[in-house]
């Protein structure tokens, strides 16, 4: 295992896309299984406007990313998606990932985070529990992927 480090992904150019585009399916693949977004969702979610994505690195090998749009709510992001290789799930690696989005979102100006978690394998949980002092509003509610939260919290500070 190399150096872990998670860094902005930089969507200037259709090539950042391409150089990461098989890999970053593959991880959601394997995470989500059968509810993965498809490559054409992904590229839009990695390269759209007002996008923000941030990968995770085991030295040169792409282990995980999230990624998130701008909700609706003025100074909010949405993360839509987060997804570690199953083989680094476990380590808090998510931590890493969440730290270089925040500040991701702090430099666009953004002051609110919205996401929704799923509430069986208790991710939800962990979150609320982690960022209690940031936590606005939480509502349970059902999705296509199971019972989920939504989560509207500030972005934690640096």
């Amino acid at each position: 295992m190399g150096e872990i480090r998670a860094e902005s992904f930089g969507r200037r150019s259709t090539r950042a896309w391409h150089s990461i585009e098989e890999r970053i399916v593959e991880i959601e693949r394997e995470v989500f299984g059968d509810d993965a977004f498809s490559a054409d969702e992904l590229r839009a979610a990695f390269t759209g406007r007002q996008r923000l994505a941030v990968l995770l690195w085991d030295g040169d090998v792409l282990i995980g990313y999230t990624q998130a749009g701008q909700a609706r709510a003025r100074g909010t992001y949405y993360i839509a998606n987060t997804a570690i290789a199953k083989s680094y799930q476990g380590r808090g690696l998510i931590r890493l990932l969440m730290e270089r989005l925040y500040a991701d979102v702090r430099a666009v100006g953004a002051r609110f985070i919205e996401r929704d978690a799923a509430i069986a394998n208790g991710y939800a949980d962990k979150i609320v529990r982690f960022h209690s002092a940031d936590i606005i509003t939480t509502r349970d509610h059902d999705s296509p992927y199971g019972r989920q939260r939504f989560i509207r919290m500030r972005v934690p500070e640096a």
